[in-house]
């Protein structure tokens, strides 16, 4: 007697609409900065959700320690906002880098999450 094999359909990741927020630019300029001058670190993060978000937080960070950080609330689905911080450069390396859910309070699965921290920006400041 064959017994019939039933395959059953099952969701192994999670789809676009698990997706909340997205940096999608980051920048540190300029890139060759001397000691004392300005330099300027942006971020731009998107609502890619389908839906108006009620509180998105982010922070630029500075050689593991938080430079700036904050909330920007109700933001409309497609939305699109940028925060920034300026730094006095100070001699040494630097490693500079943007969050976007820190703590992951939007409740994005993890494989959703590699999208909200962008590559970061090494600064060498003679």
């Amino acid at each position: 007697m064959k017994k019939k094999l039933s395959l059953k359909k099952v969701k192994t990741t999670h789809s676009k609409k698990d997706d909340k927020v997205m940096v999608t630019r980051f920048s540190v300029s300029p890139v060759k900065p001397k000691k004392g001058e300005k330099v300027t670190v942006k971020m731009t993060i998107k609502n890619v959700s389908e839906k108006s978000l009620k509180h998105i937080p982010w922070q630029i960070v500075k050689n593991k320690k938080i430079l700036c950080h904050g909330v920007r609330n109700e933001v409309p689905s497609g939305d699109i906002f940028s925060v920034s911080v300026t730094w006095t450069a100070a001699k040494g390396e630097h490693f500079f880098y943007g969050d976007a859910d820190p703590k992951n309070i939007l409740k994005e699965p993890k494989i959703k999450q590699f999208n909200n921290l962008p590559q970061g920006a090494d600064l060498k400041v003679k």
